[in-house]
């Protein structure tokens, strides 16, 4: 398989097992899931260990239709995995692989209870949207697949919808996300896509905000310390964490450790990801100011 490719293979095969978990139901739904699931991973791991093996990032784009001008990334998709999203490729793999073992025999305990063609869809798609949100190239496409992976995970933490308890920690995972972390992380990100006159990609980001930091250092950094509070309500960090306990104890076991092991890491994903933008220039700001001001 061409190197280039490879960066999709994990979607065609979580793409594969969302569509056939809509067909199928019961216990065959949940076997052909997690089977086409664990070879996803796998794949995410290889994909990961590539970018290290050959020390230089993948990419694969994808143009959906073409408008003449348009700067705004949702004509194309670019997926992209530099060393850091490959490190985060890999443990999203490693993790991906041993829960969807586990959920083979696992998911027997809700055979006649509840729904495992609706834990097929949101599964599936819940490690697809974590693949897309390390991969993601694009602020937009970024922020479309963190908001489905929010939804769809919200759906696991109540998989339950017998118990009033699952149901209630589902709903005070789901608002805390969005009230305490997905309005400012999508406010921020939206000033900047508006800074970066709407070319959205990393790099024109990068390069805006390191304009934006020599002109403007207070402000750059307030946007930094607000995304990064935003981003601190999903990452679960005290004492923003009041979510978590609830959400974990009352998901399902396998749920509960993509939670804890993987998901909560996204955002941290993105804090490493925004200090690469932010802080080389906020750091050139500092060591150079002082010494302008001297001369």
């Amino acid at each position: 398989m061409p190197q280039q490719a490879l960066v999709i293979a994990p979607i065609v095969f979580l793409t594969i097992a969302l569509i056939l978990s809509i067909v199928l139901k019961g216990r065959k739904c949940n076997i052909i899931v997690s089977l086409l699931s664990t070879i996803a991973s796998l794949l995410m791991i290889w994909v990961g260990l590539s970018v290290f093996l050959i020390n230089k990032p993948l990419s694969y784009s994808v143009i959906l239709y073409r408008v003449e001008g348009l700067t705004l990334g949702l004509n194309r998709l670019i997926f992209v995995v530099d060393h850091l999203s490959a490190l985060f490729n890999i443990a999203l793999g490693i993790l991906g692989f041993t829960v969807s073992i586990y959920a083979i025999k696992y998911m027997d305990l809700y055979v006649g209870h509840e729904s495992l063609r609706f834990f097929g869809v949101n599964y599936s798609s819940f490690l697809l949207m974590m693949y897309l949100v390390i991969t993601a190239y694009d602020i937009v496409w970024f922020i479309v697949f963190w908001e489905l992976m929010t939804v769809t995970s919200q759906f696991l933490v109540s998989f339950e919808k017998e118990r009033a308890v699952a149901r209630a920690a589902g709903y005070k995972y789901f608002f805390m996300a969005k009230a305490g972390s997905e309005l400012i992380v999508v406010f921020i990100l939206m000033v900047i896509i508006y800074l970066t006159r709407f070319n959205t990609s990393f790099d024109a980001i990068r390069y805006t905000l390191s304009l934006l930091a020599r002109v403007y250092p207070g402000v750059t950094a307030l946007l930094f310390v607000i995304l990064f509070i935003g981003l601190g309500v999903k990452a679960a960090i005290y004492p923003l964490h009041s979510w978590l306990p609830d959400a974990h104890s009352e998901a399902p076991s396998n749920i509960s450790a993509l939670l804890s092991g993987i998901m909560v890491k996204m955002a941290v994903y993105m804090m490493a990801r925004s200090f690469y933008w932010f802080a080389p220039s906020l750091i050139y700001v500092a060591l150079t100011k002082p010494i302008l001001e001297v001369l």
